[in-house]
């Protein structure tokens, strides 16, 4: 239920207090006391007193409208107490009633009412411990309307009572019962009406129920409606007569100023409207117009039905708002511009603020949604995920999940070709390095492949190790002469590399076979060169190229070559420059390989390439080494800790000149990023207040630190702004103080403009509403201040006032319809003109008290009742049938417009003072008897 609706209601509810403030029920104050006296410590108990009392108490306070002090059984000190409560409550009510029913008695001309606790010995005891009926009259006295005395208590002598019970009393004169009292009328007061229950001298009876026939009789009739007050005893005096065939005659004595109802027409159609008022249905608004048509609660009944109307309309208008979604937006405008509730209209307004409010920021998440996808790299899951994760637009969160639905499907399709390939790739040995080459060279997953990788590169690292100790083995193996057949021997026994070792068990025994057959052709050699001559060169020479043993060869050319090393020594002296040059050109590597080329000494030249293949192998080392630092490089282009380490790692001078260029362009892009931040927080700092333009600068951001910070602040300024608007749509704008609490929010600072201008409109609202009713009630009278705008005292004065005139309650709201019903008068409801003057009434005679007061003989009730209606005194002309006194009638135009209410009380002249009773005889012992029905 919106607030709107609310409002509704409260309006309903302080029409209905209202009402009932303004009821006639309310208007008329009634006082009571009410006394019951049974249970007595000293005289006969009797029966049924507190029941007559509760009884009779109840029902004056729960159907009569009576303030009724109750009190049952009391003591002397008890009944003091009660009565000066009444006499305080009676001052200035309306009406004043006073019952009691138990045992009273009379002396010397004084009514007496005896509590629980008297001792009666003589006279003194009862003047002195009875409670005095003049004390009575005193506290009735306080009330300035209608006094109503009660007295259920029989009227011969009480003390036959005791000596029936057995109760000696001891000296002189006893007290006869109840006198007659008079009726003479208080200054002031409008009446008073004095009531026995039964006649002088004469006994009641107890009846067989719970009340005594008087009390039930008052009981019965006090309820009946539209009865006049001296009616209704009559009523009661004859139901008494009836049912007790004439053996006991209530006595009724009155003098009241115009008609008195206990219940009046006016208190039943108040009656009806009070039920009414409590319940939800038409109907029972229907009766009270149908019973009560010219009532003053015919008008509320009919603004109720009027109001029962209204809201069922809204109930309507309601439920067909609550049916329709708050996302359905064209409805939801049409129901606004149709419905003709202001609640529901309201209501609908509001959902429609809310659902386009809803589609703006839906509108704005999907574009921010859509530039965060975007942004997502195409084959980045997890980034998609957190993406989608952060989404509130459903068409970008499907479209990301599309992406994630095919990547996640292509994540599995590369999971299973990985299983699969990993299995393959486990089924090799892992020494089988032709088996994993084959595998390796059909893998498609990423993982098997770097998996697939080392494992390969470590069986080639092995075979190749492998292949370099057999060639380094055989190139050791060959290195040796091979004539040195124990060297040979020793490097065949160094050996590991199979291959190798074969090959040089098979060289070292063809060599083995050689030697042997070498041996012999050298003894057979040498023992021709020792025939050759040792200094003939020729034959040395000769001999020499005949033998096939290389040691006699050598020999031989050992020979030759002493002889021939004088010729040769310059040749010798030549070579050692040519190696001292190899050797001055360092590691010059062309040089090197061009003077190879060109030198004439053997040994020169061979030095030459020894250089030249170390420093190839060196080369190729520092490639390789430059290689594997290029790629450990580029592996971390992004992380520029590692990358400046990896830059003092680095040991290629090549690749550390373009290590430190990258990391001044990483360095100078993190650089650039951090002032693009600084720009951007600078930016969403000056904005801090400016939900507007934190929005463009959150789209126009390129840091996304700050770009979440931006969003964070656009939230808190959303949810801010959105407590101030509401702050200022919960202000009721048709409450009398709708300005001063619309006034108070202005100086408090709003988080964003729509506030603001909600309050400005609000109070713009409620001024032209002043202005426009404060204009009209000008026109009416009601106003005589300026049209200031302004809710202020005399503008709630006019509309009371106006309300008044009407026969309305003072509003507490000014609403539409109010200033719509304001500027559809055409006359003045309100003219300045004097209030007329109440008419005296004319004085009558009164008949004479003393021959009021005479105790007629024992009638039956009619007669009884008819003769008291004779004795009252002439009544002067009243205005309605209430006790009202005629006033002067007022224009027709002012009484129909008039509001409905109780017309003042005019001051009536004092009674004349009743003639005063002669003596009383001296006093005659009188028999006893006990209260009426008791």
């Amino acid at each position: 239920m919106t607030k709107h609706w609310k409002s509704l209601f409260l309006a309903f509810a302080s029409l209905a207090l209202a009402a009932v403030l303004a009821s006639p029920a309310f208007a008329e104050r009634r006082v009571a006391l009410v006394l019951g006296n049974a249970e007595y410590d000293h005289i006969a108990r009797l029966k049924n007193p507190v029941n007559d009392a509760k009884d009779v108490a109840e029902t004056l306070a729960k159907d009569l409208g009576f303030e009724v002090i109750s009190l049952v059984n009391a003591r002397k000190d008890q009944l003091d107490g009660a009565l000066a409560d009444f006499s305080r409550k009676a001052a200035g009510a309306d009406v004043a009633l006073f019952y009691y029913a138990g045992h009273g008695v009379q002396n010397e001309g004084k009514n007496y009412l005896l509590p629980t606790d008297i001792a009666v010995k003589d006279v003194a005891d009862v003047e002195f411990k009875a409670l005095d009926m003049d004390r009575v009259r005193l506290a009735l006295s306080k009330s300035s309307g209608v006094n109503i005395l009660i007295l259920d208590a029989c009227r011969n002598n009480p003390f036959d009572s005791l000596v029936t019970a057995s109760r000696s009393v001891d000296g002189g004169m006893l007290p006869r019962g109840l006198e007659r009292m008079s009726v003479a009328v208080n200054k002031g007061a409008k009446g008073i009406l004095v009531a026995y229950a039964a006649a002088p001298h004469e006994v009641a009876l107890d009846g067989a129920g719970r009340n005594s026939p008087f009390a039930e009789a008052l009981l019965k009739n006090l309820k009946a409606p539209e009865v006049e007050i001296r009616r209704l005893f009559n009523l009661v005096s004859d139901d008494v007569a009836r049912t007790t065939k004439g053996k006991q005659s209530p006595e009724i004595s009155s003098r009241i100023y115009g008609d008195f109802y206990f219940l009046s027409p006016d208190e039943m159609a108040e009656r009806a409207w009070q039920r009414a008022s409590k319940s939800q249905d038409p109907a029972d608004f229907r009766a009270v117009l149908a019973s009560y048509p010219n009532s003053p609660r015919a008008r509320d009944a009919q603004l109720r039905l009027d109001l029962f109307e209204s809201v069922q309309r809204c109930n309507a208008e309601q439920k067909e708002l609550d049916a329709i979604g708050p996302n359905d937006l064209p409805r939801l405008r049409a129901a606004a511009g149709r419905f003709a509730c202001d609640a529901a209209r309201k209501g609908a307004e509001a959902l429609v603020a809310k659902a386009e409010e809803k589609e703006r920021r839906e509108l704005a998440s999907c574009e921010a949604d859509n530039k965060a996808l975007a942004a997502v790299g195409a084959e980045d899951l997890a980034g998609l995920r957190a993406a989608a994760a952060k989404m509130t637009c459903a068409d970008a969160r499907r479209r990301a999940g599309e992406q994630l639905a095919l990547l996640e499907q292509k994540e599995q399709r590369d999971r299973d070709i990985c299983n699969a390939d990993l299995a393959a790739l486990r089924s090799v040995g892992r020494d089988d390095l032709p088996g994993l080459r084959a595998v390796a060279g059909r893998l498609a997953c990423r993982a098997a492949i770097e998996e697939a990788r080392p494992l390969v590169a470590a069986l080639e690292a092995k075979e190749r190790r492998d292949r370099e100790t057999c060639d380094s083995e055989r190139k050791a193996f060959a290195a040796v002469d091979p004539s040195d057949l124990p060297g040979m021997r020793a490097a065949v026994g160094r050996m590991t590399c199979a291959a190798a070792l074969e090959g040089a068990r098979f060289v070292l025994a063809r060599l083995e076979e050689k030697e042997k057959r070498e041996r012999d052709i050298c003894d057979a050699d040498r023992k021709a060169l020792t025939g050759a001559g040792a200094s003939d060169v020729a034959a040395l020479k000769s001999a020499a190229a005949r033998m096939r043993c290389e040691a006699a060869r050598n020999d031989a050319n050992l020979l030759i070559a002493e002889l021939e090393s004088k010729a040769l020594r310059v040749e010798g002296q030549s070579c050692e420059a040519e190696r001292k040059t190899v050797a001055g050109m360092g590691s010059d590597l062309l040089r090197l390989r061009a003077a190879a080329l060109g030198l004439k000494c053997d040994a020169a030249r061979e030095d030459a390439k020894i250089r030249v293949a170390r420093l190839e192998e060196q080369e190729t080392l520092a490639r390789q080494t430059c290689d594997a630092e290029r790629r450990s490089l580029q592996a971390k282009s992004d992380d520029l800790v590692a990358l400046r380490a990896a830059v003092l790692a680095t040991t290629c001078d090549d690749l550390r000149k373009d290590a430190k260029e990258l990391v001044a362009a990483l360095e100078k892009k993190q650089r650039l990023a951090k002032e693009s931040c600084d720009a951007d927080r600078k930016a969403l700092e000056a904005k801090s207040g400016d939900l507007a333009g934190l929005r463009a600068a959150a789209d126009g951001m390129s840091c996304e630190s700050a770009r979440a910070d931006a969003r964070r602040k656009i939230a808190e300024l959303e949810g801010a702004c959105a407590a101030d608007r509401k702050s200022v749509a919960d202000v009721d704008a048709t409450s009398f103080d709708a300005q001063s609490r619309l006034g108070a929010l202005r100086g408090r600072k709003f988080s964003c403009a729509d506030a603001r201008g909600d309050l400005d409109r609000a109070l713009a609202s409620v001024e032209t509403r002043v202005r426009e009713a404060q204009m009209q009630l000008k026109k009416l009278g009601c106003y005589a201040s300026l049209a200031n705008g302004r809710l202020d005292e005399p503008t709630k004065s006019a509309v009371a006032a106006y309300a008044s005139k009407k026969g309305q309650a003072a509003p507490t709201r000014l609403t539409d319809e109010l200033v719509a019903e304001l500027q559809g008068q055409s006359e003045a409801v309100c003219p300045q003109q004097s209030a007329p003057i109440a008419a005296k009434p004319a004085e009558t005679p009164v008949k004479d008290a003393s021959r009021e007061e005479i105790a007629p003989a024992a009638k039956p009730a009619k007669h009884n009742a008819r003769r008291n209606e004779d004795e009252e005194p002439a009544r002067p002309a009243r205005a309605g049938k209430r006790h009202q006194l005629a006033e002067p009638v007022a224009p027709r135009r002012l009484r129909e417009r008039a509001p409905v209410e109780r017309p003042a009380q005019v001051a009536r002249p004092a009674a004349p003072a009743p003639v005063a009773a002669s003596a009383p005889a001296a006093a005659k012992p009188l028999s006893w008897s006990h209260n009426p029905g008791f």
